[in-house]
């Protein structure tokens, strides 16, 4: 039995690369790009470079190649995010390693040498991916077209990823780079596929915040960072694994004064001291521009004005703003997709085995798995051991290699995406709040294509906490900028989805597409998705 080529750590191995420095061969898959927010366009392009296979066995190491600094350009853009916060997006989309190129050393090669030199040489890339609209080389003188061109007598596979749209338009960098400009954090948070967060070490400040009875913390802005539109922002800060509301004035603090522009938080309801840690601050809505007062006073006045507002905004009322769904069971059958994948596996590592055997074994892999609810390591360790299965792979290999493929077989159900644009048009937020790990699961989002039709979706894998614990309710909600009263959680499982979701304050409906026909006291049962639009009739 082949054992499956894996890298030594689950964590992303990052190299500086120039033209002389050392860095290790071996088969690569590598998505070219800048990569600077990491958006719903760059993610289909690194997905398609994650989990690639060799002909001669073993997968390749999924590798993003980019520049160690934004290439200076016409407009002089700023990054989106920070080389910490790509990381964790990166590990989420199964990426291996991260190639960090000099710019200024690169600049001058032409296309047939960054071919030639850097992806065939130097990388040994099996497979090269990029946008739609890529350029490399001098000048600019590549494109797309150019780099299939190129790689295609060299054996290199090139897949070029078509745009990804949203509104109609193409998502791209300088589109979000525009509406954070202007405030328009909810429609920013849309195209990255995330909400817009500075993840900044807290610096010190002149403690007049706390003077003032309105405590906050200082995060200075990066030169070479985004800036948000000057003004006051409803925000989250997470402190300690939990989220919780604030104020954020992005700006120079033009009543007391700032030498850099900066991002100044009050933490509503928190005491503590949070100097020289990272605290990451999503901006969710902007409230008003930034403008100086008159005293001191005035500004605390203001300020305490803004949290009225803000207040207002997050207290109970009537009505029915936003609806979030579970996504395995609810927006597709994981049942379908994992069966699917169940006889991939069987057939490729047991071909041997008559039909009935391999039937046998699909459905036996089916049960024992609980609609997921397993650790998967003593999941594939009791299948091991069951069928006595000798040469078999690491437990560990089996389910790095289940997260690659498992969600190849995603089986959207045929009324989601038609559910969803319904209640955007009816003026729901919508969102996604699902379990599991953070590579399966964001695979399976960015392969079922729902990202664009929703404002949210969250996996938590990546955000430290799970269902049923109401925390990741409560995040999503303050992300939405939406009450957790005035929000309807639709999902399959009675503990995670339906407990944890009442027990943040939401409304919560049952939906019971595998016929399971259990009923659950005082929350509402459906066993088809477009029945949602009944219910909220009767609790709107």
């Amino acid at each position: 039995m082949r054992k499956l080529k894996m890298p030594e750590s689950s964590e992303i191995r990052t190299y500086c690369f120039n033209m002389k420095s050392p860095v290790p061969k071996h088969p690569r898959a590598v998505a070219l790009g800048i990569f600077d927010g990491v958006h719903l366009g760059h993610r289909a392009v690194i997905m398609n470079s994650a989990g690639v296979e060799l002909p001669e066995g073993g997968r390749a190491f999924s590798t993003v190649f980019t520049f160690s600094k934004l290439p200076p350009v016409k407009e002089n853009p700023k990054e989106l995010m920070s080389l910490e916060q790509k990381k964790a997006v990166f590990k989420g989309l199964g990426v291996d390693e991260l190639i960090l190129a000099d710019f200024e050393l690169m600049r001058d090669l032409a296309p047939e040498q960054f071919v030639n030199e850097i992806l065939k040489d130097r990388l040994d890339a099996r497979r090269v991916c990029c946008g739609f609209n890529y350029r490399f080389g001098k000048d600019g003188a590549g494109d797309a077209e150019t780099l299939r061109r190129l790689c295609q007598p060299l054996g290199i596979e090139v897949v070029i990823v078509p745009p990804v749209e949203v509104g109609g338009e193409p998502v791209s960098s300088t589109r979000i780079r525009r509406l954070i400009e202007n405030g328009e954090m909810e429609q920013a948070a849309k195209l990255l596929g995330r909400p817009f967060t500075l993840d900044i070490e807290v610096a010190m400040g002149q403690k007049l915040g706390r003077l003032l009875g309105v405590p906050t913390i200082n995060q200075v802005l990066p030169d070479n960072f985004i800036r948000p539109k000057f003004g006051v922002y409803i925000s989250c800060a997470e402190v300690e694994g939990v989220a919780r509301f604030g104020i954020t004035n992005i700006g120079i603090r033009p009543t007391v004064g700032a030498d850099k522009p900066l991002a100044e938080t009050w933490i509503i309801d928190f005491e503590g001291d949070l100097y020289g840690k990272r605290v990451p601050v999503t901006l969710v809505k902007f409230l008003r521009e930034e403008k100086k007062f008159g005293s001191v006073e005035e500004l605390k006045q203001q300020i305490l004005s803004d949290a009225g507002k803000a207040r207002a905004i997050f207290a109970k009322n009537k009505g029915i703003k936003a609806v979030l769904f579970d996504f395995d069971d609810t927006l597709q059958n994981r049942k379908i997709a994992f069966t699917k994948y169940c006889r991939f596996f069987v057939d490729r590592y047991f071909p041997s085995l008559d039909e009935d055997e391999k039937q046998a074994r699909v459905e036996y892999m089916v049960e024992r798995n609980y609609g997921g609810h397993v650790n998967y390591i003593e999941y594939i360790s009791g299948l091991i051991d069951e069928w006595g299965w000798s040469g078999a792979p690491a437990p560990e290999e089996i389910f790095r290699e289940l997260q690659f493929r498992f969600p190849e077989f995603t089986t959207v159900l045929p009324e989601s995406v038609g559910v969803l644009k319904k209640l955007k048009s009816m003026g729901y937020k919508v969102g996604i709040i699902t379990n599991g790990p953070s590579l399966n699961q964001n695979r399976k989002l960015d392969i079922s294509g729902l990202r664009p039709y929703v404002d949210l979706a969250i996996v938590a894998g990546d955000m430290g906490v799970s269902k049923p614990n109401p925390e990741i309710f409560r995040r999503a909600a303050l992300y939405l900028g939406v009450p957790c009263e005035n929000c309807v959680y639709v999902g399959d499982n009675p503990k995670n989805d339906i407990q944890g979701a009442l027990s943040a304050g939401m409304k919560a409906v049952y939906i019971d597409i595998l016929g399971v026909n259990l009923d659950i006291e005082g929350v509402p049962k459906i066993t088809a998705l477009n029945q949602v639009f009944d219910v909220l009739k009767q609790i709107d």
